[in-house]
């Protein structure tokens, strides 16, 4: 017997997600990509000045990130992640900011949500006032819980914070520098859900949580075993070939073939499209449009950036600029410092490969590079003075201006689901960050969006879609505390 045939479109972690699981179930999928490698947005690339590979910007991943570890298990990779039991932050005690100290954030043995509750009374950057109030917030949601927060949507981060009554100095020390990151949105703009979310799920329901897994390789080198994943099941992988546009019949209610480069086209029983939101707007027909209703608002639907700063120094003596793992700057624009290596040349010199982001960038992703990389290095110097007596070898600045969706209030209506339902394009599955996938725009709610999708997939094709990965389990203490 044949095997069942899909077409996934986009290699980044959503296509990638999806192929993997309808590839394990069986089926011939082929994966068009139009870049050189996958990985989409969460790849490396070639210095062309270095020929060092280095990864478009630094991707975290949290414990409670289960569907994602699950792919990176398919992908025989989990033991490329190092997990990181501390968090450390810097925060300024005066105001010209001349004088920081560093806080860790790490777990005891208490149960969840007491876990981390020392470790942030011991913070030094915190005043007492501030730790009462920040208290009282993760309190306060906790006691709204999972379903509940879904009535905070409207509302922004920033709104519920002052509705709790937290200083704009904590926001600034705290809730700001963990939830940025993680929505790739200013407390202003996103959603009081989704920071909710964040700090729920990935702090305070279970002990293990928290923790924060990075990459000990090149991000490039998680996904290469995908394509054996695929090409096992049947499937193929075709790099560096674009999309033209979709074959659909007159009503536009069934996709029959997919247009590709060199005038070729395509042909599977369902296709599955993990390619961003503003890409799918363009490659619709009228038809599909209008026949589907989760294509109607896709023009919708914004973006926010991110910019990443690979920062080389030589360093006098061996004496590195920053001996952390990585540290949370709160009250600066730039937001996290990743410390990626530390090596000695042939010629003795001792390099130090630091890794700076700025999440929601909007008002420096048009600012030219030099400007950037000169501000992560004041930013950088005023942590680390050593950093004064380092030469700046060389740096390398990456915008992602279109990075992931901008998550403001309502922005779930914007979000269509995976599958078509009984009127749509019925072939059609989407998957992407920017779904509906429950998630913040993350690695997680992109893996999840392709496990979602391929589930659909699957049962179009009438073929076992699979159990859901299960989410962590709050702690009965968590759960006693928060009336659930």
């Amino acid at each position: 017997m044949s095997r069942p045939t899909a077409i996934v479109l986009g290699g980044g972690l959503a296509g990638i997600a999806a192929a993997v699981r309808l590839a394990s179930a069986g089926v011939a999928v082929t994966l068009v990509e139009t870049r050189q490698r996958l990985g989409g947005r969460a790849t490396s690339f070639v210095d062309p000045t270095t020929g060092q590979v280095l990864d478009n910007c630094q991707h975290v991943l949290l414990g409670c990130c289960t569907n994602l570890l699950d792919l990176y298990a398919r992908l025989g990779v989990a033991q490329c992640i190092a997990w990181q039991k501390s968090i450390y932050f810097a925060t300024p005690v005066d105001e010209p900011r001349t004088q920081w100290v560093i806080d860790t954030l790490q777990a005891d043995d208490l149960p969840a949500p007491l876990h981390l509750s020392a470790s942030l009374l011991a913070f030094q950057g915190l005043k007492p006032g501030e730790k009462i109030a920040l208290a009282r917030a993760m309190l306060a949601m906790m006691r709204i819980g999972r379903t509940g927060r879904a009535g905070y949507h409207g509302l922004t981060f920033a709104r519920f914070l002052d509705d709790q009554g937290q200083p704009r100095s904590l926001v600034e020390k705290f809730w700001a520098p963990v939830v940025v990151g993680a929505v790739n949105e200013t407390v202003e703009r996103m959603p009081a859900d989704y920071a909710m979310q964040v700090f729920q799920e990935g702090m305070l329901a279970h002990q293990e949580a928290w923790l924060m897994g990075l990459a000990s390789v090149p991000l490039v080198k998680l996904y290469d075993p995908a394509e054996k994943v695929i090409t096992a099941a049947g499937g193929q992988v075709l790099l560096s070939t674009s999309v033209q546009g979709f074959s659909t019949g007159a009503d536009g209610t069934r996709v029959t073939g997919l247009q590709i480069d060199g005038g070729r086209e395509l042909h599977a029983e369902v296709c599955l499209s993990a390619l961003p939101f503003d890409r799918v707007d363009k490659l619709l027909t009228p038809a599909m449009r209008a026949a589907d209703a989760r294509l109607a608002r896709l023009g919708e639907l914004t973006v926010s950036p991110i910019i990443g700063i690979h920062l080389f120094f030589s360093c006098p003596e061996g004496r590195p600029v920053m001996s952390l793992p990585h540290v949370a700057l709160t009250c600066s624009p730039l937001h996290w410092v990743f410390n990626k290596s530390m090596e000695t040349g042939d010629g003795g010199v001792t390099m130090q490969h630091l890794h700076g982001v700025i999440s929601a960038a909007h008002d420096l992703v048009n600012q030219p590079a030099p400007a950037i990389i000169a501000l992560a290095l004041a930013e950088i110097t005023r942590v680390f003075p050593r950093a004064t007596a380092a030469k700046l070898h060389h740096a390398r600045v990456i915008k992602e201006k279109r990075a992931t969706f901008s998550a403001r209030p309502g922005i779930a209506a914007l979000r269509p689901p995976q599958s078509p339902g009984p009127n749509g394009v019925r072939n059609l599955y989407l998957a992407g960050d920017w779904t509906a996938t429950g998630w913040p725009a993350t690695m997680e709610g992109a893996t999840r969006s392709g496990y979602l999708a391929a589930a659909a997939a699957l049962a179009h094709l009438g073929l076992p879609p699979g159990d859901p990965v299960p989410d962590l389990l709050a702690s009965a203490a968590y759960r006693l505390i928060a009336g659930q």
